[in-house]
C-alpha cells in the first residue's frame, strides 16, 4: 500500500523535458478552449471545455502535474481572457478536479463509469462547494445561491459532453503515451 502511495505521488516522470512539453501544449490549448466558452451571464460559465486539457495533464501525469497545470491554467486562462475579477479560490477549485481527475484515472484504465464518478465528484465538491463559497464571497450569499441553482443544470448538461470528451481523449492520450514509451525503450533511450 506505502508503495503504490508512493508511486501515485511521484514526481519522478512530471519534470522530464518530454513531459513538460506536453503540458505546456495542454496548456496552451486550455488557453484556446477557454476563448469559447458560452457565458449566460457576465460571470456564469454555462458550458466550456477548457478543463479537459487539465484533466489529460492529471491523467497523463498524475496529481502533482494536475495540481500544477490547475493552478498555471487558472492564471494564465484569466490573463488570456479575463472574465470579473481575478479570485485565487478559483485556482482551487481547478486544483481539487484535477486532482480527482487523478485519483480516479491516474495509471488506471480509463473505463466510463470512472470518469462519471469523477465529474459527479467534481460537481459535488467544486462547483457546489468551492466555488459556491468563491461566488459567495464575490458576490454576496445571494447571488452565491443563484449561482449555484443555474450550475446545477449547466452541469447537468455538461455532464455527458465531458464524460465523452475525457473518456475519449484519455484514452487516446494514454494510447499515445503507451506507444511512445515503447518506442523508447524499443531505440535504448
Amino acid at each position: 500500500m506505502r508503495s503504490s502511495l508512493k508511486k501515485f505521488f511521484s514526481v519522478k516522470d512530471v519534470f522530464k523535458a518530454r513531459n513538460l512539453t506536453v503540458m505546456a501544449i495542454l496548456l496552451a490549448m486550455r488557453a484556446i478552449l477557454s476563448q469559447f466558452d458560452i457565458y449566460v451571464s457576465a460571470s456564469f460559465r454555462a458550458l466550456s471545455f477548457a478543463e479537459l486539457p487539465g484533466a489529460l495533464a492529471a491523467i497523463l501525469y498524475g496529481p502533482w502535474a494536475g495540481l500544477a497545470f490547475a493552478l498555471l491554467g487558472d492564471f494564465f486562462g484569466y490573463i488570456v481572457k479575463p472574465v470579473g475579477p481575478y479570485f485565487p479560490l478559483f485556482a482551487v477549485g481547478e486544483m481539487l478536479a484535477n486532482f480527482i481527475y487523478a485519483c480516479f484515472l491516474y495509471k488506471r484504465e480509463i473505463k466510463t463509469l470512472n470518469v462519471i464518478f469523477a465529474r459527479l465528484l467534481i460537481f459535488a465538491t467544486v462547483s457546489m462547494g468551492v466555488n459556491f463559497i468563491s461566488l459567495s464571497l464575490l458576490y454576496g450569499q445571494t447571488a452565491g445561491v443563484f449561482f449555484t441553482q443555474a450550475r446545477f443544470v449547466s452541469n447537468a448538461i455538461q455532464l455527458p459532453i465531458h464524460v465523452f470528451l475525457v473518456c475519449f481523449f484519455g484514452r487516446f492520450a494514454v494510447k499515445a503515451q503507451a506507444g511512445r514509451k515503447a518506442a523508447d525503450s524499443s531505440a535504448g533511450r
